[in-house]
């Protein structure tokens, strides 16, 4: 039979156990655009993986930083967004903080190239669509959140 020292032995390793996990996650940095990057890869060569094989590509992305390089479509001054250009009809949505966006704002012009990297937080329009017998074309857009300039 279990003596009294056992037990309290056991249910003092179990909390010494959760004390470490439970301080690990609230001093565990958040992921940032700054944070290293998962994969480097061209807007087109994303929005090609996404639209052959959304699901698979969906899941090995989520929440990874991601390093674009392609073409600024459009500085969105009002919500610190630039956007871009992925091909026809595609485009990747950068979104910023204010002061990652005033540097991406004052050397940056569209249609300049840019290196940007963020968290890849989802794909609208990348589902696979089905035929129910109306063509028209859906514009594809990638989110990515807390992004920054890849240097």
């Amino acid at each position: 039979m279990f003596s009294w020292k056992k037990i309290l032995l056991y249910v003092f390793i179990v909390i010494f156990l959760i004390a470490i996990v439970v301080f690990y996650l609230a001093t565990k940095k958040p992921q940032t655009g700054d944070s290293p990057s998962f994969k480097e890869m061209n807007a087109d060569s994303l929005i090609i993986e996404l639209t052959t094989n959304y699901k698979q590509t969906d899941s090995i992305y989520s929440n990874k930083n991601l390093a674009i390089k392609g073409k600024i479509k459009e500085i969105n001054t009002d919500g610190f967004h630039v956007f871009i250009n992925a091909g026809e009809n595609a485009t990747i949505d950068c979104s910023f903080d204010s002061l990652t966006f005033q540097e991406v704002k004052n050397n940056f012009q569209i249609w300049n190239s840019a290196n940007i990297k963020g968290i890849y937080s989802g794909c609208i329009g990348c589902e696979p669509k089905t035929d129910d017998g109306m063509d028209m074309l859906n514009e594809i857009i990638v989110q990515f959140k807390t992004c920054a300039l890849n240097k």
